[in-house]
C-alpha cells in the first residue's frame, strides 16, 4: 500500500524500478487497491503501449507468485495492450528472418553512424544486441524505379582476411526471387553510398534483403539507411517489434482472448521473425487447439520454412499433449535432423502417450534409434512407462554401438583435434557467449544456472573435455535436475531455483526459467543427471569446439 502511494515519484529503470513495485504490490496490496493502481498505469503511459505491456507483465507476476487470476480491471488493462499490440499497432512490413545455418533472436536495432559524407546515419544495425547474432531483414515488396540507393557500413569478417561472403544486400524480384543487383558491406565503420540503376527493372514487384549470418565476434556486422527509391524504414526496430509481438501472443492466451486467434493464426503463417512466430504459435494453442493443429501442422512439413521456426511449432504441438497435436510432428520426424528429433524426444517422452509414439516412430525407421542412447533416455522412458517400453528400448539399442563408446571416441578426437596455437580465445568467447552464458558465468557475467565458470581453465584440455561433451560424467549434486511430477501426470525436469509465494521456479537445459504452481505438484525428487544437454558434440564443429576450449583454458584461477 506504501508503494502504491509513490508511484508517482518512482524512476522507471534503477533500484526499485516502477516495475519492481508494481509486481511488489499486485502480490501483497489489498485486492481493493488493484484499480486504482491500474488506472494510474494507463493514464501515466497512454502514449507508450510498450512500456506499459512491461509493466502489466510486472503485475501479473505479482498475481501469480500470490496464487490468483487477474481482477477485471487488469484483465481490461491487458485486453486493451492485446488490441493495440497484435491488430492497431501492426507492423511496417520489413521483417526478420532466420539464416537457418546459425539462427539467434532478432538483431535488429537503430543506431546512429557516420557517413562518408560526414553526416549522421541514422541505421537499422545488426550490432546493438552484439555481433554474434544473426538474421536477414526484408523490405516489403515495392515498385522498383529508375534507381535505387541507401547508405551501408559494415563488415564481412576480420579484414586482414579475404571476405567471408556471409554478409550482403541483395535486391530481389518479388515473383521468382532471382537476384537482380548485389553489395556486399564497404567493411567500413563509416557508411559509403550505394547507388542502382535499375532502368531495366522499373516498375517491377522486388524487394531488399540485407543479411547478417556472421556468427563472428568482430567485423561481423551490417548497418544501413537513408533509403532512397524504395519503401521506407520501420518507425520501431524489428527487434522491438518481434518482441511487442511476443508479449502480445503470450498475454492474449493468458488471457483466454479467443477473438485474437485469427491473427494468431496470420503471424504463425506469415513469413517473420521467428520469435514471434513460435510466440503466435504457443498462443493459438493456448486459445484455440483445433486450430493451432490446423495452422502449425501443415508448416512442419513445408521445407520453404525456417527450420528453427518449424523445430519450435513441433515442440509447441506435441505439448498440447493430444493425438492431434502429436500426429504432424511424428510425421514431419523423418525429414528432420538428429538435434530436431532430439529435441522433439523430450516433450514426447514427458508422457505416456507421447513415449509410445515415439518409440513406434523409432521402429518405424523415422526417427534415428541414437537418441535412446543419451543418458537421459531411459530415465524418461521410465517415468513416461508406455506399453513394453523395457523390451522395445533393448531391442531398438541392441544393435548400436554403444553411446558411452561413441562419446568416448568424440571426447578423444577433439582432444587430440585441439592445437591452442590454431585457436582463437577471442571468437571463443564468442561461442560461450552463445552456447554457454545462458546458464555459466565468468567474471560476473552470464547465468548462474549452472556452476559459475571463473578459474576452470586450471582443469585442463582433457577434464574440459570431458565436462562439455559427457556432461553426466561427473555431476555436482548441487546442479542436479529435478524430475517435477504434477498432479495431471504431466512430468518435466529442470533445475530448482526458489520459490516465490505459490510458484516453484525452475529453469530448463537453456537456462530459461519456467514457474509451477506448488498446489499443482505432486511429486519432487532429484534426478542422477546434469541439466547440461548432452548435445555439444553435435551442436558445436570442431572449429568452434577449438575455439571455445582456447577461451576456457585462458580462464585460470588466481595464484
Amino acid at each position: 500500500t506504501f508503494l502504491l502511494r509513490q508511484l508517482s515519484s518512482l524512476p522507471e529503470t534503477g533500484s526499485p524500478s516502477l516495475g519492481d513495485a508494481l509486481k511488489h504490490a499486485a502480490r501483497f496490496a489489498p485486492e481493493s487497491e488493484l484499480a486504482t493502481l491500474v488506472g494510474f498505469m494507463r493514464a501515466r503511459f497512454a502514449a507508450r503501449t510498450d512500456f506499459q505491456l512491461a509493466l502489466f507483465q510486472s503485475v501479473d507476476q505479482g498475481l501469480r507468485q500470490r496464487g490468483v487470476t487477474p481482477p477485471v480491471a487488469v484483465r481490461e488493462w491487458g485486453a486493451e495492450l492485446v488490441a493495440k499490440l497484435l491488430v492497431v499497432e501492426g507492423g511496417s512490413g520489413w521483417v526478420n528472418l532466420a539464416v537457418d545455418a546459425a539462427p539467434t533472436e532478432n538483431p535488429w536495432g537503430f543506431q546512429e553512424r557516420r557517413r562518408s559524407d560526414g553526416k549522421t546515419l541514422h541505421a537499422l544495425s545488426s550490432i546493438p544486441q552484439g555481433e554474434g547474432l544473426t538474421g536477414t531483414l526484408r523490405s516489403p515488396v515495392f515498385t522498383a524505379g529508375a534507381t535505387l540507393s541507401f547508405w551501408l557500413c559494415g563488415h564481412d569478417g576480420y579484414p586482414d582476411r579475404p571476405a567471408q561472403n556471409k554478409n550482403a544486400v541483395l535486391l530481389r524480384d518479388a515473383q521468382g526471387g532471382g537476384v537482380l543487383h548485389q553489395a556486399a558491406p564497404p567493411r567500413n565503420d563509416v557508411a559509403q553510398q550505394i547507388v542502382w540503376d535499375t532502368k531495366a527493372e522499373q516498375g517491377r514487384q522486388v524487394s531488399l534483403e540485407f543479411t547478417d549470418a556472421d556468427t563472428g565476434d568482430a567485423y561481423a556486422w551490417i548497418a544501413f539507411g537513408d533509403l532512397e527509391g524504395g519503401p521506407a524504414l520501420p518507425a520501431v526496430s524489428p527487434r522491438a517489434m518481434a518482441e511487442r509481438t511476443a508479449g502480445a501472443a503470450e498475454l492474449a492466451s493468458r488471457l483466454g482472448m479467443k477473438e485474437i486467434v485469427p491473427r494468431l493464426k496470420e503471424l504463425a503463417r506469415q513469413p517473420g521473425d521467428p520469435d514471434a512466430r513460435a510466440a503466435a504459435g504457443k498462443g493459438l494453442a493456448g486459445l484455440d487447439a483445433a486450430e493451432a493443429v490446423a495452422v502449425l501442422g501443415p508448416l512442419l512439413a513445408d521445407g520453404s520454412q525456417p527450420l528453427s521456426v518449424r523445430e519450435r511449432f513441433g515442440v509447441t504441438l506435441v505439448e498440447m499433449n493430444s493425438a492431434a497435436g502429436r500426429a504432424p510432428v511424428l510425421a514431419a520426424i523423418r525429414a528432420m535432423p538428429y538435434r530436431v528429433q532430439q529435441r522433439w524426444a523430450v516433450p514426447l517422452c514427458a508422457t505416456r502417450d507421447g513415449a509410445d509414439a515415439f518409440l513406434t516412430a523409432i521402429e518405424q525407421g523415422d526417427a534415428s534409434p541414437r537418441i535412446l542412447q543419451t543418458a537421459s533416455a531411459r530415465g524418461r522412458l521410465q517415468r513416461a512407462n508406455p506399453p513394453d517400453w523395457q523390451a522395445r528400448f533393448e531391442k531398438l539399442t541392441k544393435d548400436l554401438q554403444p553411446m558411452d563408446e561413441v562419446r568416448v571416441n568424440l571426447i578423444t578426437t577433439r582432444i587430440n583435434g585441439f592445437h591452442s596455437g590454431a585457436a582463437s580465445s577471442a571468437e571463443g568467447q564468442r561461442v560461450f557467449e552463445v552456447h554457454c552464458a545462458a546458464c555459466h558465468q565468468i567474471d560476473g557475467k552470464g547465468g548462474l544456472v549452472g556452476p559459475q565458470l571463473t578459474g576452470i581453465g586450471d582443469r585442463g584440455v582433457e577434464r574440459l573435455t570431458e565436462d562439455i561433451l559427457d556432461p553426466n560424467r561427473n555431476v555436482d549434486r548441487a546442479f542436479r535436475q529435478t524430475v517435477i511430477t504434477l498432479k495431471d501426470g504431466e512430468v518435466q525436469t529442470g533445475l530448482f531455483r526458489r520459490e516465490e509465494g505459490e510458484l516453484l521456479v525452475f529453469a530448463d537445459a537453456t537456462g530459461k526459467e519456467f514457474p509451477l504452481k506448488a498446489s499443482e505438484v505432486a511429486e519432487r525428487r532429484e534426478s542422477d543427471q546434469s541439466l547440461m544437454p548432452e548435445s555439444f558434440g553435435e551442436t558445436l564443429t570442431p572449429a568452434d569446439f577449438n575455439k571455445l576450449l582456447a577461451y576456457l583454458l585462458t580462464q585460470r584461477g588466481k595464484k
